[in-house]
């Protein structure tokens, strides 16, 4: 088994948990500041020369998302989109009314990964003739994703909230709630595209970005990073919250949060405390490195929380109290019962839990019993 310094591994004996690596410690605590206070949905907030800071609204638990607007030599090229609704075709038409804006078209757009709240209107404005650009996991699983229209959840969506303990009233509520198609929240993408890879470069006005991805979050997540010191990190990493880890029913035995804290260990390496992170929600900050520490710090907490509830039975659904540290409203308990079981998993991998399916119906998880010596052997 490799070190936690490594991997963020627990231990089955540890009861309280433990210290960080010094130099991750140290990170830890150099410091997340805001770089900008909170701006109005919809109006530009100059960030650095060139690059510009825009609100879009959402409906749900998160009511914004960030994208950005990079000066570039024949226009502007837009980092993310919002999702494929009224209310963000119109604050990003009501944003590009606003001088410097005004006089030149939006030329290319950037999606740092497919989920709809960042990807929804690539389509839209690439049919105003923008160009798209996205790695080929973001193009593939959004164009399929888009094919998936259903009225009521599929057999196998019903069968990963049963095997996490849903029942009665609460699965018969899921039961008839159709689901929320991504199809309904994203404009058709487009055919063609400009895949972006690890390590590419690309020259945006006077400024040179290396492309690296992430994972955990999102399959193959591509963040920016400039040659004067700013990162545009979607949701890989992200201030005041840290990114839903989810599997989804398509996949429900897969470690993401192995992947996504190797991401993290990756990224602060990449940036210093006065790199200017901007993130796809909340604020622009500074400190990286600092909250990338913070990140993988929480991450240990929520294992171990995890593990010593397990040393009895339980379901996924039992689960969550304990992971989020608090009780949960009905609605919220359906979105975090796939995050639960991607922890579930991770702890599977690492050998420190096993999981037993009773009757094809529940999966119950647990540490391993305790194997005891007879007297008199060795």
């Amino acid at each position: 088994m490799e070190p936690i310094s490594e991997r963020v591994v627990v231990d089955r004996a540890m009861t309280t948990k433990p210290p960080l690596p010094a130099e991750l410690d140290t990170l830890r605590n150099d410091g997340v500041r805001p770089a900008f206070q909170e701006s109005p949905i919809g109006v530009p907030v100059q960030v650095a020369q060139g690059i510009y800071w825009i609100r879009l609204p959402l409906e749900g638990m998160v009511d914004h998302v960030n994208v950005y607007a990079l000066e570039d030599d024949d226009g502007w090229v837009l980092v993310d989109t919002g999702t494929n609704s009224d209310a963000c075709r119109s604050a990003i038409s009501d944003a590009f009314q606003y001088a410097p804006f005004s006089d030149r078209p939006i030329t290319k757009v950037i999606v740092t990964h497919y989920h709809h709240d960042h990807i929804g209107l690539a389509g839209w404005l690439v049919d105003q003739g923008a160009s798209l650009f996205a790695t080929q996991v973001c193009w593939l699983c959004a164009r399929m994703l888009q094919l998936d229209s259903r009225e009521r959840p599929c057999k196998e969506e019903i069968r990963f909230v049963e095997r996490a303990g849903m029942n009665g009233v609460e699965l018969a509520a899921f039961l008839r709630r159709p689901p929320s198609n991504y199809a309904n929240a994203v404009s058709t993408i487009p055919y063609a595209y400009h895949r972006i890879e690890q390590d590419q470069t690309l020259r945006i006005g006077d400024r040179t970005w290396m492309v690296h991805i992430g994972h955990g979050h999102a399959e193959h997540h591509a963040t920016l990073w400039s040659d004067d010191g700013i990162a545009i990190s979607g949701d890989q990493f992200l201030a005041g919250t840290a990114s839903n880890i989810s599997v989804h029913p398509s996949e429900p035995h897969v470690d993401l949060v192995k992947k996504w804290l190797e991401s993290c260990e990756r990224f602060m390496k990449l940036a210093d405390s006065e790199t200017l992170c901007l993130p796809g929600h909340n604020l622009p900050y500074r400190g990286i490195p600092a909250r990338c520490a913070q990140l993988i710090s929480s991450q240990q907490s929520v294992l171990l929380r995890l593990l010593d509830l397990l040393d009895k039975p339980k379901t996924a659904i039992e689960c969550l109290n304990t992971l989020y540290r608090r009780t949960l409203a009905p609605k919220e308990r359906e979105t975090l019962i796939a995050e639960a079981v991607g922890f579930l998993n991770h702890l599977q991998v690492q050998g420190l839990i096993q999981s037993e399916l009773l009757g094809d119906k529940v999966t119950l998880w647990r540490k391993p019993p305790v194997t005891r010596t007879p007297l008199g052997k060795k």
